[in-house]
């Protein structure tokens, strides 16, 4: 799973600075950090990191994500998400793994695959 410190050392491919806003959809096949403004859609086959000083109105696809800034929309993780102390998340979420930090806001529902679907899911992550 991503960790912040995989942000901090420069290894997101891509990177949205925190004064620069995106209408439409950001579509990655590397990592993705999000410091600034973007909305629409954004999906990476790898990590997603949303900084303390973003705001995303877009719904999420990602392999696994650190959500740190406010996010409101529907969220698809892949494997597992970390809503961090300064998170705000409205919206429903579907992950294998979720950790929400102390502090942390999360309005929406989350769901889990479970048996088969898992299963599913984790076969496809293999391939």
């Amino acid at each position: 799973m991503a960790k912040r410190e995989d942000y901090d050392t420069g290894v997101a491919e891509t990177i949205v600075g925190a004064t620069v806003k995106i209408e439409g959809d950001l579509v990655s096949e590397g990592d993705i950090k999000v410091d600034g403004l973007v909305a629409g859609k954004i999906k990476t086959s790898k990590s997603l990191y949303v900084g303390p000083t973003a705001k995303i109105e877009a719904d999420i696809e990602a392999e696994s994500a650190v959500l740190a800034g406010h996010v409101k929309g529907e969220i698809k993780i892949k494997a597992g998400l970390v809503i961090q102390e300064t998170g705000q998340v409205d919206g429903n979420i579907t992950c294998q793994r979720l950790s929400i930090s102390e502090g942390a806001h999360f309005s929406g529902s989350c769901s889990m695959p479970e048996g088969e679907e898992r299963e599913a899911t984790a076969a496809e992550q293999e391939e």
